[in-house]
């Protein structure tokens, strides 16, 4: 008899569109390593991917026309193979060191790791219509009028400027390293494409500091919006270690496509409606979005905090000159007239772990409702397994 259940997914208080969810369920991954997902009323099948979890499987999906108050039933049953092609492919491409991720078959961006990088990042980050919505110097010098300020800004990364002493940060001289050790998973499939990878914070003389573990999952939503979420999680393996107060890091960072500058005619915005640099930086918000145009084409990229992240909602260090960073540290900087410092000291065998998502749209934060896709993140849809 084959395993089957259903499963309720309430809306609250606002409408959800293409929104992850997921629903543990209590049977073996090896018995069903694929679900057959249909909506009740409907019966229109929608994709769904199976993950393992502890003592059952996590399925999740993209719940879609979901209105404000309503409720949606799915049927999930067994399967022996899968229902769909894959829709988020993650290949390696082992002789450039690097993760491809491809989206419907087109590239969205790659995850570049070699030792001739200081640090990994992603480059390209390609949004709506097709186009970067990030800076491509100094990986390229194809882009005509770009800035070339900043070599350490490259495209979306991780990084942080005083780790006991250790500029994680720039690329001066004397700095720091962010070396990759590994990839514990990588996946593709109908949903999701994930990538986690292992690396060691170091000190110039590549003495490792501490571990990283960066986890990424990077949904298939349709026609060209792009979201993924990002798990930083920090191992003090080998001492303690102060990330000191500075305005020179943030956990994530992205520099985005110079025509999209606040100088170029942009527009930053934050989640309580500051604009633009002036009230913006060092504020706190649960958001920050930056948009502007590319290539004729209005787009913006968003970093949403969740509220289960230390010092939730962080501080921003975002310029009108491309740069967005969560930067939860720098209150000395931020509010000198307080007189306090933002150092946080992490103990040896400590593990800390910072989450956030990524949301490249078309428009402005009004547009793209980045205030509905940060809803999403803190505060998603109830999903009832009976």
């Amino acid at each position: 008899m084959p395993l089957s259940c259903r499963v309720v997914v309430q809306a609250g208080e606002h409408d959800r569109s293409t929104c992850p969810v997921s629903a543990y369920i209590p049977w073996s991954y090896e018995s069903s390593p694929h679900v057959s997902i249909q909506e009740a009323k409907s019966r229109k099948t929608v994709a769904g991917q199976v993950s393992r979890h502890e003592n059952g499987i996590l399925v999740t999906w993209l719940a879609d026309g979901l209105k404000a108050g309503q409720t949606q039933t799915y049927v999930l049953k067994g399967l022996t193979r899968s229902i769909s092609a894959e829709t988020v492919t993650v290949l390696p491409d082992l002789e450039s060191k690097k993760l491809n991720i491809a989206i419907g078959g087109k590239l969205f961006t790659s995850y570049h790791y070699g030792r001739e990088w200081v640090r990994p990042f992603l480059h390209p980050v390609v949004g709506p219509y097709g186009v970067k919505v990030t800076r491509n110097w100094p990986m390229s010098e194809d882009t005509p009028g770009e800035h070339r300020d900043h070599h350490h800004h490259k495209s979306i990364w991780v990084a942080f400027g005083e780790c006991s002493g250790v500029d994680n940060w720039s690329e001066e001289q004397g700095h720091g390293w962010q070396r990759h050790r590994g990839f514990l998973d990588t996946q593709s499939g109908p949903v999701f494409g994930r990538i986690v990878a292992q690396n060691d914070w170091c000190a110039a003389n590549e003495k490792k500091q501490f571990e990283e573990v960066r986890d990424l999952c990077i949904y298939a939503l349709p026609g060209g919006v792009r979201l993924f979420d990002i798990a930083v999680t920090f191992k003090m393996t080998e001492r303690a270690v102060t990330f000191t107060d500075t305005k020179e890091g943030g956990l994530i960072s992205v520099r985005v496509a110079t025509s999209m500058d606040v100088t170029n005619g942009g527009r930053i915005e934050n989640g309580y409606g500051g604009i633009n640099e002036g009230e913006t930086w060092g504020k706190n918000a649960p958001w920050c979005d930056y948009s502007g145009v590319v290539d004729g084409k209005s787009v913006g990229i968003a970093i949403l905090d969740h509220e289960s992240n230390p010092r939730y909602p962080t501080g921003w260090h975002v310029r009108n000159y491309g740069l967005m960073t969560a930067n939860c540290f720098a209150w000395s900087r931020y509010r000198p007239e307080a007189g306090v410092k933002g150092d946080m000291m992490f103990p040896k065998g400590s593990q800390t772990t910072w989450r956030y998502r990524i949301y490249i749209h078309r428009g402005d934060a009004r547009r793209g409702r980045v205030a509905d896709r940060f809803l999403d993140f803190v505060a998603p849809p109830k999903v009832t397994v009976e």
